[in-house]
This record gives structure tokens, C-alpha cells and sequence, in this order.
């Protein structure tokens, strides 16, 4: 069962309001349902969290629910009885239930507290999430309690039931609460199912025999959006609602081409969010959330590639305003690299910490940093080629861009080719390839024919024979490497972006049963194990955070692409 509340949180497009499953503090590992908004990123140690839910028999005592979550709704049964919540209109939630009971603890901050509004309803403050909430009774009875301590209250919750059935709703809110009438769950339940359904009907078709795995990845991509506001320029795609609570730079453009497909738009915002902030020297941030605009770090520059390959499927994706906007972002983009992030034209530029080649912790950097891997120079080809190809209608500009992927591709092939493969290298010590056996060797597939005949068979038959290409698919570090770890993060899993980078790269090769045999292997893995971070690649376990976009937009991807050649 992939729809599984103990992984995947119950949200809905454009909200930041949440329910999902976390440890509770100071119970030694034990988890329990939280309702949580997820506003202001994942730097914060909550993580949004507001209140522990707790569920009631129908004579209200506590008891252990069995949940069943959909996209539209997720239902708590009791028993014979139920508790069904739906997220509605703005971050409203609307609670229904019968022969059973519901509480939320509001498990905060210091300053948390509870007080009564000029209209005589109660209104609790999650003070440092920045959050108050109001909940109110339809049917059934409400219980708010809170003792005043001085200047907070204690012991704050609230709770719905009834004898028979109940219905209720929640309204949050930063300063004032909305306006509009709440509504009833049927009407909200509705909306959800619509919204939904029409999403979903616009979604290509994938792999026979794997529709949850297809629904699941739709719901995600649909479920982990969040509205524009403060910092968020755009809508944007979260990579989840779990723990990632943000957009990072190359996350985005692996989120738009899982989306462009069916919503062009969309998939233009999660450029346009990152973008969005880019600084006057080109860098772009390395995340972004509605609070904060992290310039610490910054990740690959794969947005030339994938604007190509949204332009090569989706022909009218390129209107003139995206191209002017895009044309002018990832021009900025590569004169960063090319400007700050080398010594100077005769150099390759570099990578300075692990998290800014989005490899994190892989072993090209067990050393530190910077470092000259190959990805680097590739995607900066790939962008020149499609500020030259796509983005372009000026022959001076496009022979500029021209010339300066030729010259990186000279600086590559003199410098990271080792002989049997491309190897990273310290930028201080450029003569010693650094220790590992690690998938970013194989980044170049990617320039298809300005590859070598040579560099190219070499490159196929490395990666097959040095067991990269698991029963899974293409570990980020060889099975069979000493460094190579399980769970290890960027030394061994598998991850959905880099299993769509060598795909597109075999393909680019001519490789197109091998690049096959990796969509199936990674759709197949997806439908036994979810939307992961990332999987053993070994045994095909999901590690991490278990409701991931980009993986969810990658296999959409890929399932496409096999039922495309299935027919």
C-alpha cells in the first residue's frame, strides 16, 4: 500500500496546512498524527508541527485509529465509528465524525496560548509557528481548555464530538481570520475530489500494472504545492511536506519537467521561483521558502537541459515572454559559473562544497573542496547549447554561446579525461583523480555527439561492468566500491534525478535498450517502494523522507516514456 499516512503526509495544491506522521517530543521514538503548517522552512526544529492529534472511542476514551488516506480526504476509523478530515477553501480543515471523538494538543512554544475573540470564539496562537487557528462546532459538541499562566497558557486543546455525529472546521491565519463562511465538509470533500480528478485526468498515461504508484506520484506533485507569498514569488512545489519543506535550485527543474506536460504554467513558476532571486552575479540561491532565501550553498546548473527538453516535447511551452525571461536567467546562470567559479578562461569552473554540486556528501568531495567534477562543464554545454539553440535569434549571440561550450568541451576532455573515464579532481591538486567510483563519471553521456566514439563505448561498457546498474537501477556509488554505503546519502542510493540524467544521456548515445532497461528498473522501484528521497540500492528500500517531488516527477518521467513505447 503506497498511500500510506505513516509516509506520506495528507495536504492539498496550495496550502501550507498538513497532517502527517512525526515523533512526538520527549516519548523516546514514539510518532503520532500532527496537524502542522508547513510555512517558513525546514531550518525550524518543529518542522511547522501545531498540534498531536488524538482520537476518541465513542465513549471518549483515547484509542489507536486505523487511517486510510486518499488524495481528497484521510479517514481515522474507530471501530464502528470514523474521523474524516478534508483541507478546503484557503487553509481551512473541515472534521467530520460519528460514534467517535477527536482532540488536538497544541504542543508549541513558550508563549502559546489561548484567549476568547470580540465575536466570543476561542482562538489558539501558536506563537513562534506564527499561526492562529480558530475551530468551531456545526454540529456536536467543541471543548476548548488552556489555563492561564501568567503569560501563556498550559494544557491547550481543543476537541470535537458528539454522541452520534459531529462536524466541525479550523480556520488558520497570520493576523486576521478570513472572512468568507467555512462552508460544510461535503462541499469541501467535493472541491478536493474535483480539483483533484482534473489534475489527474491531465497527467500522460504510464506503466501498465503500476497505477498506484502513478497515482501516488500525481498526488505528490499535486499535494506538495504551496501558494505564492512572501519569499515565494510563484506557486512552488515543495520537494515535500514531510521534512524538505522547501524549493531547491536544481530540485525545481526536476519538478517542472515532471508537471509540463500538463501544466505549462506550472512548470514555467518552479523556473521563475528560483530565478526569481537570482543574484546580479547569475548565482542562484540554494533554496528557497516563504521566509527565507538561502545564498549559502548553490546546486548545479541543469536548467538549460531541462528547458531543452521541454522545448523538444512541449513545443509551445517557449512563448516569447518565457524565452526573453529564460534566455536572460540562464545566460546569467553560466556567466556565474564561468566567472566566479574558476581561476579564469584557460581553467574549468568548480564545484566549492559538496551541497553546491547537489551530490551533498558524495565521495568526490571526502576530501573537500572545490572541486572540478565532470557534471559541471556538462551542464553548462547543455545550457550554452540551448541559449544558442532555443533562446536565441541573434547570430552574433548564438555564435557566442557556441563558442564558449566548445571551449568548454576542450577544457574537459583535456583536463577530467583519464583514459577510460572522467575522473574529479581537487582544483589545488588537478593531476590526482580523486578516490571513489561514483555515477557522476558518466555525466557526459549527456553531450551525445560531441562525446567520442571512443569516450562513449568506454563510457557504456564502464558503467554496466562496474555494477552500477543495480537490480534497481544506477547506484550513485558502485556496489562494489569500498566507499559505498546503503544508506549512505550520495554514496550508494539511488536517486531519482541522477537515474534521469544517465537515462537521457544513453538515450543521447544511442544506448536505448540500456537507457530502457533503467526507466523500468526505476518505475518498477517506485511501485514497490514509493516516492523516496532515495532507495537501497540493494535490497530497493525507501530511505528518508518518503513523499518526494522530484522523485514523483521523475517517474512520471519515465513512465511516460515506456508507455509511449509500449503504445
Amino acid at each position: 500500500m503506497l498511500f500510506d499516512i505513516n509516509y506520506v503526509p495528507f495536504s492539498r495544491r496550495g496550502r501550507f496546512l498538513t497532517l502527517s506522521m512525526m515523533r512526538v517530543p520527549g516519548r523516546d521514538g514514539e510518532r503520532a498524527l500532527y496537524l502542522r503548517h508547513v510555512a517558513g522552512g525546514d531550518e525550524r526544529p518543529s518542522l511547522g508541527r501545531l498540534c498531536r492529534v488524538e482520537f476518541l472511542d465513542a465513549e471518549g476514551k483515547t484509542a489507536t485509529p486505523e487511517p486510510v488516506l486518499s488524495p481528497e480526504r484521510l479517514d481515522a476509523r474507530i471501530g464502528e465509528g470514523m474521523v474524516s478530515f478534508v483541507i478546503g477553501e484557503g487553509e481551512r480543515l473541515h472534521i467530520s465524525g460519528k460514534q467517535a471523538g477527536v482532540r488536538f494538543h497544541l504542543e508549541g512554544s513558550r508563549y502559546d496560548y489561548v484567549y476568547r475573540t470580540p465575536k466570543g470564539e476561542d482562538c489558539l496562537v501558536a506563537a513562534v509557528e506564527n499561526v492562529k487557528f480558530i475551530p468551531r462546532a456545526i454540529t456536536g459538541e467543541l471543548k476548548v481548555t488552556g489555563a492561564w499562566q501568567r503569560d501563556h497558557s498550559e494544557d491547550v486543546s481543543f476537541s470535537f464530538s458528539a454522541p452520534d455525529v459531529f462536524e466541525g472546521n479550523v480556520d488558520f491565519f497570520r493576523t486576521v481570520p478570513p472572512v468568507d463562511r467555512p462552508g460544510r465538509f461535503a462541499e469541501a470533500l467535493s472541491g478536493a475530489t474535483s480539483e483533484f480528478a482534473e489534475w489527474y485526468a491531465r497527467v500522460p498515461k504510464g506503466v501498465r500494472g503500476q497505477e498506484e504508484a502513478h497515482r501516488l506520484a500525481s498526488y505528490l506533485l499535486w499535494a506538495n504545492g504551496v501558494p505564492a507569498g512572501g519569499a515565494l514569488t510563484r506557486p512552488a512545489i515543495y520537494m515535500s511536506k514531510n521534512h524538505m519543506i522547501n524549493i531547491w535550485s536544481w530540485d525545481n527543474a526536476f519538478s517542472a519537467l515532471g508537471v509540463a506536460a500538463f501544466d505549462q504554467d506550472l512548470a514555467f513558476d518552479q523556473f521563475a521561483a528560483i530565478f526569481d532571486h537570482q543574484d546580479a552575479s547569475g548565482l542562484l540561491p540554494d533554496y528557497i521558502n516563504d521566509r527565507d532565501v538561502l545564498y549559502a550553498f548553490t546546486k548545479p546548473p541543469v536548467h538549460g537541459w531541462a528547458v531543452s527538453l521541454i522545448a523538444a516535447a512541449e513545443p509551445g511551452f517557449l512563448t516569447a515572454e518565457r524565452k526573453c525571461y529564460l534566455r536572460d536567467a540562464v545566460g546569467r546562470q553560466v556567466d556565474y559559473w564561468l566567472t566566479y567559479g574558476r581561476k579564469d578562461a584557460k581553467s574549468l569552473p568548480s564545484y566549492f562544497h559538496g551541497n553546491d554540486s547537489g551530490w551533498d556528501n558524495a565521495t568526490f568531495f571526502a576530501e573537500g573542496g572545490p572541486v572540478i567534477s565532470p557534471d559541471l562543464p556538462v551542464f553548462l554545454i547543455l545550457a550554452c547549447e540551448t541559449l544558442a539553440d532555443l533562446l536565441e535569434d541573434d547570430a552574433e549571440r548564438q555564435t557566442m554561446w557556441r563558442q564558449k561550450a566548445d571551449e568548454l568541451q576542450a577544457l574537459l576532455f583535456e583536463r577530467l579525461w583519464a583514459g577510460e573515464t572522467f575522473g574529479a579532481r581537487l582544483a589545488q591538486a588537478p593531476e590526482r583523480v580523486l578516490p571513489g567510483n561514483n555515477l557522476i563519471q558518466f555525466m557526459p553521456l549527456l553531450l551525445g555527439a560531441r562525446l567520442t566514439p571512443d569516450m562513449r563505448e568506454k563510457l557504456v561498457v564502464r558503467l554496466v561492468a562496474g555494477g552500477f546498474i543495480t537490480e534497481w537501477g544506477p547506484a550513485t556509488e558502485s556496489p562494489q566500491s569500498s566507499f559505498y554505503e546503503d544508506d549512505g546519502y550520495w554514496r550508494g542510493p539511488i536517486w531519482a534525478p541522477t537515474t534521469l540524467l544517465l537515462w537521457d544521456g544513453l538515450r543521447r548515445q544511442g544506448k536505448i535498450e540500456l537507457a530502457y532497461a533503467v526507466a523500468e528498473k526505476f518505475c518498477s522501484l517506485a511501485s514497490k517502494s514509493g516516492m523516496a528521497e532515495n532507495f537501497d540500492a540493494r535490497s530497493g528500500k525507501g530511505l528518508r523522507d518518503r513523499a518526494f517531488a522530484w522523485t514523483s516527477a521523475v517517474y512520471l518521467v519515465l513512465a511516460a516514456s515506456l508507455s509511449m513505447r509500449a503504445g
